[in-house]
């Protein structure tokens, strides 16, 4: 994902089409691993799986604003989008995960570095 938001043009194309194509498998992973649906979570009881993915996925909001394109789409991955919207609700993952400023904040300035390095001297 880090490739695309430092990137334009083909290499953003191509870095974004890995993503979804990642996205993709990880849908199919759910949903073997939850055959009957989405399940409700409890904050006690998150799984090793759950804990990772809220501190890399609930975070998808924020380069989809700086890159104005869509990450995790619900027409696309559906049961994926699902599932990371029910662990962003999630009180204890909104007190660890970064806010959303924060983190556009951030993508932005690497974005900016990244396309627009400044001069050197």
């Amino acid at each position: 994902m880090m490739t695309a938001v430092k990137t334009e043009g083909e290499t953003q194309e191509k870095a974004l089409n890995e993503v979804y194509e990642l996205l993709k498998v990880l849908e199919e992973g759910i949903k073997s691993f939850y055959p009957d649906g989405i399940p409700t979570f409890e904050a006690k009881n998150l799984s090793l799986l759950e804990v990772v993915a809220s501190s890399v996925l609930c975070l998808f909001k924020a380069p989809e604003e700086i890159l104005g394109i869509k990450v995790i789409d619900p027409e696309i991955t559906p049961l994926l989008f699902s599932w990371v919207e029910a662990l962003r609700e999630l009180s204890l993952v909104q007190e660890t995960i970064p806010s959303h400023e924060k983190i556009v904040a951030l993508l932005g300035t690497l974005r900016q570095l990244a396309i627009n390095p400044p001069s050197q001297s």
